[in-house]
């Protein structure tokens, strides 16, 4: 090899460093073969020493370093080790958001530095985007994730391949579900799955995708679609066609599954089958120590018990559950918990600690602005204000209930909420219940036009949409 590959001023400064540690003056390593002026060459990175010179050098202070460690680098192979180590930085970043401090995630993305022209931007706003979720910063996290989608439209048509325009898509739509815009959520899910790329990177997402999808499409009572959805990833998870080495299947993904699973087979009167899924997810999140998901499907299981009139085996769930609770991060699904023991101490007869448990519910999801939960915590506050005959203070909170209801288009809510609200009026005699029983039908109407052939139970799936 050429001795122009040499970098002379790296392997100068490095033979100047390791003399004077050795504490040598250069006449003390000069011979016959080895002048002083050379030596001196060879120090400043001057000149064009011979490798044999070179490695003689080495030789003489006793270092085993081949002369090849100090080749030069050519431009491209420069810029490849720097892009390999950016990528690598990047996936560390990620740990740091997903498991550390979207803050900490943050302050090293910008010390990263990544330009806008280098390709490599489009993972850098994915990850922006990220943290902005972690932070519950939508518009921001919002604006990021799109301009994923715009770079690798755009300017980057190679970046395709991460699948971070369909991984942009499908955290889109989990800010749209933090919203409680589950019909847009649905969108984006969409979206996602349709320019998801099956030979490119991070395959565990359409997993994701797909959970993801089932959740929406049950949140907006579309069972059959959400049962479809749920085969349809079924099917991903059997595939022959893939191998150990290629399997990539998220098991945050798998337990939603169960979850909502487990939820709509219960919708379904399929009791058995749903006791069976929640029973074995259980099970997995046990084993995966996955604290959300198995105190989540504890609820779900407590809830499917609950609507079968198995009170003891519901409490025993629910007990079980609340055992987890300070080991749970999420306090919609702590809310899930509270409105699921508050039913089963009202089916009991105990309201003093139904209404309790809808009182801490209501709070609870207000803090973390989700619209379900606080409708379904409002219509257990109601139920027990008609219990405890306060039915002015009932009318008024099942009132809000519907508002809510009516605002986030929660079909199956709304039609619960104008039946009781007409059923209790009637029994007063008022003139209104004709307008709710009227509003009932006309909703349930349609909801049968569309496809479903049962009004729904009162159990709702807990899951929420695993992040990519």
């Amino acid at each position: 090899m050429s001795d122009v590959r040499v970098d002379r001023v790296a392997f100068g400064k490095f033979i100047r460093q390791q003399r004077k540690e050795r504490n040598l003056r250069q006449k003390d390593l000069v011979d016959d073969f080895l002048t002083q002026p050379v030596l001196s060459t060879i120090e400043n990175g001057k000149g064009q020493v011979s490798e044999k010179k070179l490695r003689y050098v080495l030789k003489k202070l006793g270092i085993e370093k081949d002369l090849s460690h100090f080749y030069a680098k050519d431009e491209e192979e420069d810029k490849e080790e720097k892009n390999e180590e950016l990528q690598l930085r990047l996936i560390a970043i990620e740990n740091i958001i997903d498991l550390v401090s979207p803050d900490l995630g943050l302050e090293q993305l910008r010390e990263l530095g990544i330009a806008e022209d280098n390709p490599l931007s489009v993972s850098v706003h994915y990850l922006k985007g990220k943290c902005y979720i972690g932070k519950k910063k939508w518009k921001k996290a919002h604006r990021h994730f799109f301009d994923v989608i715009y770079l690798i439209e755009q300017k980057y048509p190679n970046m395709a391949v991460t699948n971070l325009k369909s991984a942009s898509y499908s955290e889109l739509s989990f800010i749209e579900y933090a919203q409680n815009h589950y019909a847009q959520a649905l969108r984006y899910a969409q979206q996602a799955l349709e320019c998801f790329l099956e030979d490119g990177k991070r395959k565990y997402c359409k997993e994701i995708i797909l959970v993801s999808k089932a959740i929406y499409l049950e949140k907006l009572n579309r069972l059959e679609d959400a049962q479809n959805t749920l085969n349809q990833l079924e099917n991903v998870h059997n595939c022959k066609a893939r191998s150990l080495h290629t399997s990539c299947i998220s098991k945050e993904a798998s337990l939603n599954m169960y979850d909502i699973r487990s939820s709509i087979l219960a919708k379904t009167k399929m009791h058995s089958q749903a006791i069976k899924y929640a029973l074995k997810g259980i099970e997995l999140a046990r084993i995966d120590k996955m604290t959300d998901r198995l105190f989540e499907l504890w609820v779900t299981l407590g809830s499917i018990y609950m609507e079968n009139d198995q009170l003891n085996l519901a409490f025993i769930c629910l007990d079980t559950a609340l055992k987890l609770e300070k080991k749970v991060s999420s306090q919609a699904l702590l809310a899930y918990v509270y409105i699921q023991l508050g039913i089963l101490h009202e089916k009991r007869k105990q309201t003093g600690k139904a209404h309790q448990l809808a009182l801490e519910a209501i709070k609870l999801c207000r803090n973390s602005n989700n619209a379900y939960r606080e409708c379904e915590s409002l219509i257990l506050l109601g139920n027990c204000y008609f219990q405890q005959n306060q039915n002015d203070q009932a009318f008024q909170t099942m009132k809000s209930a519907l508002e809510i209801a009516k605002k986030h288009s929660f079909t199956d809510l709304r039609n619960k909420l104008n039946l009781i609200i007409g059923t209790r009026l009637n029994k007063l005699g008022d003139p209104h219940a004709h307008t709710f029983v009227l509003d009932f039908l006309h909703s349930y109407v349609k909801t049968i036009e569309g496809g479903d052939e049962e009004m729904p139970v009162n159990i709702r799936a807990a899951g929420e949409p695993p992040n990519t």
